[in-house]
């Protein structure tokens, strides 16, 4: 009995080590994750298993009994294949089958489905204070019921143009608040506009509409004060029915030519400019004349007298300010279009010249005498106009015509080429997991070529576009075809480099590739190059010294600094020869404020006292020009800005130390004067110029400077103004004492 149970035992050991090879033999599986992703959003990575090594394998997607991807891939040595596919613009919500063949049969398939895009939560609201305004009148938007402390984008689109006019990151408010304000400036297209709110992942969360008026006609008036002063007095110009933030410059004129120019300022929003100015105290007694111009332009005349006022028989009428003839288009328009010839998917530049100013316009583009585009525009304050648009599936290869309508003279044409191109967008390799850094490759066609990729709000990363075959210069490009930012020759060598940036919402990013340097003719027409998208971790910087060591694997080293605007820094480099350094400072949108190479001893780089423009992080990256590894020494000198009140703040301006910045805070239609009194010494040129976030806001400028200077001005939007004291031209410098006065 015991005998035929061992032997019934061995038989079934038997069976089953005769078993093993074929229960080792797994059938290959295909898995999708996640199994669910919204329209021109979604990432899905499939992966299958069970496969054959190295072999090739055919990966089909179907939709509505439709094969709409097609790829080969090769397994791996353990029969895996991974993948990721994105949704890209023209997919339709519904349910999509994935299949794995190999020999045209089916081995392994999955499903996933894309759905219908996200509704805008409805929670958040934005209100926008007046809905309709004056062109250069600010608007106060406010955005309510939001989430507390949480940083939104916001973003404003030109419907005529659809053209991003303003993009800002904003932290809401303990009680889920965003208050700002936003007024038109020359170059800003008047008309209806859209704002959006995005959060962190992207999702957009609220938004609403506003107007722009037309900019009014100039109706310039002028008027001195006093009309009659001694050598030496001051005199007040005053000058009303400007456009808003006009460019306003004044010359004093003897009959023998100029006696002051420079007097400069910028109009207010209500299109009113004061400038003030010191007669010589050698002037001759007589009358001079007081020239106005207007962006380059004379625009009224006026007579002064200096010394004894003249008797009533040869007493001077005042004149009337002499006005301009009504604008006629002008004939002389030009049309140009860069490029002539391009593929689909490339951009179009169209410019105008030899217009009335704010002429109104439409740019009309044909294809086999077929219009297929129209839109509205302004001319500029110039006489100039200027269109970009972006060619895309569903437009035809072809010569198509621009055409120029305009109620009066001539209305040029040109004409461009779109040529029939394979599209170039690749599906990225996962990068390794050991490596933060993902891999495109691509090749122009044509001279251009758009690769696609997936990525998620809040990564800051940084994009390089390299080859060894041509000059690369790349565009990336984001949701609603606006441009996020641009890049040609970087970091001191010829290929592009995007960012440190941190991205602005979750979905699909295209990059255009072009062959030439941006704005220029010539270029490689075919080439291959490749895209790295590096996720970078930049670590707070300290003033002091932080040692460094720039090795193969961190060839760079990148740094995170909180600065306010009007803040400076000096930036050192020491290495002892080691390396030969180089340093860049990126702004919190991505683009490059400053770069330098040798500024310092021997080869490494160098900042020296570099001016802050605007509030934010910034990223200051640290590398080598030719790769090289070593270590060194990087030190920080951080100044923080001053702050101006009525308190007398002392400033010297010398050939070491040519600017002074300050920063104030004011209301929108606040009234300000801007005191400035000199102590010792003189300049050739005092430049005096103010600006919110970037916009400029009061500008001033007068060859040497009096004894006292005050300036008025009134706040066209409120918040923290940036204002700069700038000597021009070289000299022994100047003592100055500088207070803000608030009359109100």
């Amino acid at each position: 009995m015991c005998m035929k149970r061992m032997a019934i035992a061995g038989l079934c050991w038997l069976l089953c080590w005769l078993s093993l090879p074929a229960l080792a033999q797994i059938s290959p599986s295909l898995s999708i994750t996640p199994a669910t992703g919204e329209v021109e959003k979604a990432v899905f990575l499939i992966e299958i298993d069970g496969l054959e090594a190295h072999s090739r394998y055919r990966i089909e997607v179907d939709f509505a009994d439709a094969t709409v991807y097609a790829t080969d891939e090769e397994s791996d040595a353990a029969g895996h294949i991974p993948f990721p596919i994105s949704s890209t613009p023209g997919d339709q919500p519904g349910v999509y089958s994935v299949r794995a063949l190999h020999n045209d049969s089916v081995v392994a398939q999955g499903e996933f489905e894309l759905t219908a895009p996200a509704q805008p939560t409805t929670g958040a609201q934005v209100t926008v204070q007046p809905q309709r305004a004056a062109f250069g009148r600010p608007q106060a938007i406010q955005i309510a019921d939001l989430l507390p402390n949480i940083a939104y984008t916001i973003e404003i689109i030109t419907d005529q143009t659809l053209q991003l006019a303003y993009r800002r990151t904003h932290k809401s408010s303990q009680a889920g608040e965003i208050d700002f304000q936003i007024f038109a400036q020359t170059g800003d297209t008047p008309g209806a506009h859209s704002i959006a709110v995005y959060d962190e992942a992207g999702n957009l969360v609220a938004q609403a509409g506003f107007s722009i008026e037309k900019p009014l006609a100039r109706d310039v008036r002028l008027e001195v004060s006093p009309r009659s002063v001694q050598a030496g007095d001051s005199v007040v110009l005053q000058v009303d029915g400007l456009a808003a933030f006009d460019a306003v410059s004044a010359q004093l004129l003897s009959a023998d030519g100029i006696l002051i120019d420079a007097l400069s300022t910028r109009a207010s929003s209500d299109g009113a400019a004061s400038l003030l100015f010191a007669t010589p105290a050698d002037l001759a007694d007589g009358e001079y004349t007081i020239a106005l111009y207007v962006d380059g332009g004379e625009m009224a005349k006026d007579s002064l007298i200096v010394g004894a006022a003249p008797t009533d028989e040869t007493a001077t009428t005042p004149t009337k300010p002499e006005q301009p003839a009504p604008a006629e288009p002008a004939d002389a328009a030009t049309m140009s279009v860069e490029p002539l010839s391009a593929p689909i998917g490339s951009r179009h530049r169209v410019r105008v010249s030899g217009l009335a100013a704010v002429e109104s316009l439409v740019f009309e583009v044909s294809l086999a005498g077929e219009v297929v585009f129209s839109t509205p525009q302004f001319a500029d304050a110039n006489g100039r106009a200027a269109l970009e648009f972006l060619t895309g599936p569903e437009d035809q290869p072809g010569e198509y015509s621009i055409k120029l309508l305009r109620e009066a003279g001539n209305q040029p044409t040109a004409n461009f080429v779109v040529i029939a191109a394979e599209s170039v967008e690749l599906a990225p390799k996962p990068a390794p997991t050991s490596s933060p850094i993902q891999v495109i490759e691509s090749r122009l066609q044509s001279g251009a070529a758009q690769v696609s990729f997936q990525d998620t709000a809040g990564r800051v990363v940084e994009v390089r576009v390299e080859s060894a075959e041509f000059d690369p210069a790349a565009t990336l490009i984001g949701r609603d075809e606006t441009l996020v930012i641009a890049s040609d020759d970087s970091r001191g060598s010829k290929n592009a480099i995007l960012g440190p940036l941190v991205l602005p919402y979750s979905g699909s990013y295209q990059l255009a590739v072009a062959g030439a340097p941006l704005m220029m003719a010539q270029g490689a027409d075919s080439g291959g190059f490749h895209v790295e998208i590096e996720e970078i971790h930049p670590v707070p910087l300290r003033s002091g010294e932080t040692p460094f060591a720039l090795t193969a694997e961190s060839p760079r080293r990148y740094y995170r600094l909180s600065l306010s605007a009007g803040d400076t820094l000096t930036v050192s480099i020491d290495t002892g020869g080691a390396l030969d350094s180089i340093l860049q400072l990126v702004a919190p949108d991505g683009s490059e404020f400053a770069f330098d190479d040798d500024s310092g001893d021997g080869l490494d780089a160098e900042f020296s006292k570099l001016a802050i423009e605007q509030s934010g992080d910034y990223i200051l990256v640290l590398a080598s020009f030719d790769e090289g590894v070593g270590s060194g020494v990087l030190r920080l000198e951080h100044n923080p800005v001053r702050q101006l009140d009525e308190r007398a703040a002392a400033v010297t301006l010398n050939d070491k130390s040519v600017r002074e910045r300050f920063v104030f805070d004011a209301a929108a239609g606040e009234l300000l004067i801007l005191n400035i009194i000199k102590r010792s010494g003189d300049v050739a040129d005092l430049l005096v110029r103010a600006s919110i976030e970037g916009m400029e806001i009061m500008s001033h400028s007068t060859m040497g400077v009096p004894d006292a200077l005050p300036l008025p001005f009134v706040m066209p939007m409120g918040g923290q103004a940036l204002l700069t004291l700038e000597k021009i031209g070289v000299d022994d410098g100047i003592a100055l004492e500088v207070s803000l006065q608030r009359p109100g």
